[in-house]
């Protein structure tokens, strides 16, 4: 279905030295299935052979080169050249699905009221083959949309569109921030205004030397950087912080804590930063996503959620080690109900990648001994569903659900999966 509008669209694709990927972006945009009004290629001072490819697009493409500015100052380039009243950004090394503009279009149009759309993204490694992750999770209703980016952010840039009018009124990005500037915007805009998601995966996002950082110091400083211009410094007086001043620090810190671990397979310096978040946010202790995550160790990106590159029983026993040091020097009555939930989860979080990588006699001990530190999990339906399913065996459940669903298609595995929950950009 084409959709008939009269909306304008244009779209900002800022490059640095992109030149092996802008090509593949490029064509992306302009075999949408839905036309854009104008693309916009923002060249942030390459030195590489950028400009040779995008030129062989000729008139097709609006080409406009500066100074280097920084991601931010890119797209703030883009956005002002632009006509078109909506933004779809896409970043030079990701690409579009076909139907990526006419089903965000589409979207726009059901949630007029909403600033900004997202969607769904699967992760390609440098060549272009797809990998089994998918970035994005769940759409969050617009009311949890603010409380959920305190905690982690999950929005994908290429995934965006974005009604310029909104954003230029907001300041576009913040060019002092050369990270995280997206995740800045982003809670300017809310909770102010409305944002809407999709479900589907129309953005495959490449994962490459350049795309995932190794410097974990200034991914840090930048996270940092948003939540300090937001709710000013850690004075470390969080007792009297407002409830969202708890969440963004308690998610910074929770931030910390998964890049040291994915980035470094530092458990130690995660043990350290995971005991202030709990300190400043107790409702931590039942962030199953965040356990989950932690139950998937140092396992890259592209790959998380699946049996490969898993070791899950070193992760296992990392994380209860972790969480002895958190809880072992933590008194009160307090804490130790603290360290029962937190243990709970723990324990239904290492159950659920177990089950989902095949290994049902762990997934079967760790979501019993979540149920015995947590029994309220007994009303959560992945938790007992994966426990039964465990307990039962995948060949005879399969079975049994062939026999009573004769359209049945092995959807046993469909209860947790890495494509579930919200993800931070680690």
């Amino acid at each position: 279905m084409i959709v008939d509008i009269m909306t304008t669209v244009s779209v900002v694709i800022p490059n640095y030295n992109q030149g092996r990927y802008v090509a593949g972006a490029v064509q992306s945009a302009l075999a949408q299935t839905c036309q854009a009004d104008e693309i916009i290629v923002v060249d942030d001072g390459s030195t590489d052979d950028s400009r040779a490819v995008v030129a062989a697009f000729g008139d097709r493409i609006r080409y406009i080169w500066q100074e280097n500015q920084g991601l931010a100052g890119a797209r703030n380039t883009g956005i002002r050249a632009a006509q078109g009243e909506l933004i779809a950004l896409l970043d030079a090394d990701d690409v579009w699905e076909p139907t990526f503009l006419e089903q965000m279009i589409g979207l726009a149009v059901r949630c007029p009221e909403a600033a900004v759309y997202y969607c769904q993204t699967r992760c390609m490694d440098s060549n272009g083959l797809d990998l089994p992750q998918v970035l994005g999770g769940p759409v969050v209703p617009p009311a949890r949309m603010y409380d959920t980016l305190l905690r982690a952010n999950f929005l994908i840039p290429s995934t965006i569109l974005m009604r310029r009018a909104t954003v230029t009124a907001a300041g576009l990005f913040d060019p002092r921030l050369r990270s995280c500037e997206d995740w800045d915007l982003w809670l300017r805009l809310l909770p102010q205004h409305t944002f809407a998601g999709s479900a589907e995966c129309l953005v495959r996002y490449r994962l490459h030397e350049m795309s995932l950082s190794t410097n974990l110091t200034g991914m840090h400083t930048a996270a940092t950087a948003v939540i300090e211009k937001h709710f000013g410094p850690d004075d470390g007086q969080f007792r009297s912080w407002s409830s969202a001043k708890r969440r963004a620090y308690a998610g910074l810190y929770r931030y910390y804590t998964l890049t040291f671990v994915l980035r470094q397979n530092n458990w130690q310096a995660a043990s350290m930063w995971l005991g202030r978040a709990l300190q400043i946010d107790p409702t931590l202790a039942a962030d199953l996503d965040l356990f989950y995550d932690l139950a998937l160790g140092a396992q890259p990106v592209g790959y998380r959620g699946t049996a490969e590159r898993l070791n899950l029983d070193e992760n296992a026993r990392h994380l209860i080690r972790l969480l002895t040091g958190v809880f072992g020097s933590w008194p009160g009555i307090e804490a130790k109900s603290l360290r029962r939930t937190t243990f709970g989860t723990v324990h239904a979080a290492l159950g659920l990648v177990a089950y989902n990588t095949g290994h049902l006699s762990a997934s079967r001990r760790h979501l019993a001994q979540a149920l015995y530190f947590r029994p309220n999990l007994r009303r959560d339906a992945r938790v007992v569903g994966d426990l039964v399913r465990a307990c039962i065996g995948r060949p005879l459940l399969n079975a049994l659900r062939k026999f009573t669903d004769p359209s049945y298609r092995d959807k046993s595995r469909r209860c947790y999966t890495v494509d579930d929950a919200p993800r931070a950009q680690y």
